[in-house]
């Protein structure tokens, strides 16, 4: 059976992945989500201070102190970008990386750019506008969420530090590079998302769509466990 890090994006906490892990355990996995400083029930924590390296120190302490070996690493949006930055610092804890609908920075690329520079713009204007260095949660309108999700989602999205969106990833011994890697597409009409995967489909990487949207988490939970539980060991 595997163990899995699920690294969550930008304004979310562990909690967006429940439903995934509770299908992932039933299978007999290992499963722990993690909540990066400053967001979820870490918001007590935030500050415009808070940048990328911040999140990768929570991640590679999290595998340090619960002496975690062999873990599959699945990155969601911006936590795609945390992955990467792990591996270069704890990549022999770590056995694949999993990119959904993720970022898959290069070497001196930030979250952002990786984006590209109107939504990056968009992302730096929102937070300007709030005055406190954060970025504001976006609106939920287009998720893909029941009616009765909603609320509870809308209730826990929290505001993200800008910082950790706009500092670079520093991949001198290319660790990230030498693991097996992974990328699902879970927004299957994105340009953005669709350049990304053909990118790893490219370096031989495991690549697949799934439906779901940006959050398939929150809307295909039972698809995405299962997509994650079938990874090539």
């Amino acid at each position: 059976m595997a163990t899995f890090v699920l690294v969550p994006g930008a304004w979310l906490g562990g909690w967006c992945w429940g439903d995934v892990a509770t299908c992932l355990q039933a299978g007999g996995h290992r499963v722990i989500s993690a909540t990066l400083t400053g967001l979820g029930e870490r918001a007590h924590l935030v500050s415009p201070e808070v940048g990328l390296q911040t999140h990768v120190s929570d991640v590679v302490g999290l595998l340090h102190f619960r002496d975690l070996s062999g873990a599959t690493l699945v990155g969601h949006s911006y936590g795609g970008t945390v992955i990467t930055a792990v591996a270069e610092q704890a990549s022999t804890r770590i056995r694949r990386l999993v990119y959904l609908d993720a970022s898959v920075p290069r070497d001196g690329e930030s979250n952002n750019d990786v984006l590209g520079p109107e939504l990056a713009a968009q992302i730096r204007s929102a937070a300007n506008a709030a005055g406190t260095g954060l970025v504001p949660p976006i609106s939920v309108a287009g998720w893909g969420l029941s009616s009765a999700m909603r609320p509870w989602v809308e209730a826990r999205l929290t505001p993200h530090p800008l910082r950790s969106l706009e500092e670079p990833v520093r991949l001198v011994s290319k660790a990230a590079a030498r693991l097996p890697r992974a990328f699902i597409r879970s927004s299957t009409q994105s340009a953005l998302y669709g350049r990304l995967m053909e990118r790893g489909r490219e370096a031989g990487w495991h690549c697949r769509d799934l439906p779901g949207g940006h959050y398939p988490m929150l809307t295909e939970s039972e698809a995405l466990a299962l997509s994650l539980a079938e990874m090539p060991v």
